[in-house]
């Protein structure tokens, strides 16, 4: 009975091993910690596309340059937090950081952050759920690029038709510094 107590034991860990190296970027976030530079709030998700823009934070000037001065020295996030659903959407989202508006995703464009699915968040799951991207190599490239000054938006794909009533949402999008 150890024996196969070890069996299962080894057995969970690998899997979690060989699940987390094959599955996209997206983190289970923190309580957001760091230094807010950019957010949105209240973002009810589309089945197809929802575009967000970021507001910078109020206090430290345009984006662009918070941003330039930022990246040297930190590491980047963008943090979906307050993650919401009535019901499972049966959904998966691809998300997209600085996508131009006329653009057609692509999980192969260079816009491309990760996914963004609600497993466990729907009810009768309660607790507050976040995914993190790291999304510093993507804020060097737009800045190399030329960022406009504020205008840094993200981008939200649904992949297909999910269930209507399922009312996803994501209470705040929050691009971090740590």
């Amino acid at each position: 009975m150890a024996r196969l107590s070890q069996c299962v034991s080894g057995f969970l860990v690998l899997a979690a091993l060989v699940a987390s190296g094959c599955a996209a970027a997206a983190q289970p976030a923190a309580p957001v910690s760091g230094q807010i530079v950019a957010a949105a709030s209240g973002v009810n998700l589309a089945a197809e596309v929802t575009r967000v823009q970021l507001l910078p934070n109020g206090n430290a000037g345009n984006l662009r340059g918070q941003l330039a001065e930022l990246v040297p020295q930190h590491a980047l996030f963008l943090v979906l937090d307050d993650l919401r659903a009535a019901q499972q959407p049966g959904i998966i989202y691809e998300i997209y950081l600085g996508l131009p508006p006329a653009a057609t995703p692509s999980a192969s464009d260079s816009h491309y952050v990760g996914t963004l699915n609600f497993f466990g968040v729907a009810p009768p799951n309660t607790a507050r759920q976040s995914r993190s991207y790291n999304v510093t190599s993507l804020i060097q490239r737009l800045l190399s690029e030329g960022l406009p000054e504020n205008n840094l938006a993200v981008t939200i794909v649904g992949n297909r038709q999910g269930a209507s009533d399922a009312a996803p949402s994501i209470g705040r999008i929050t691009l971090v510094a740590q």
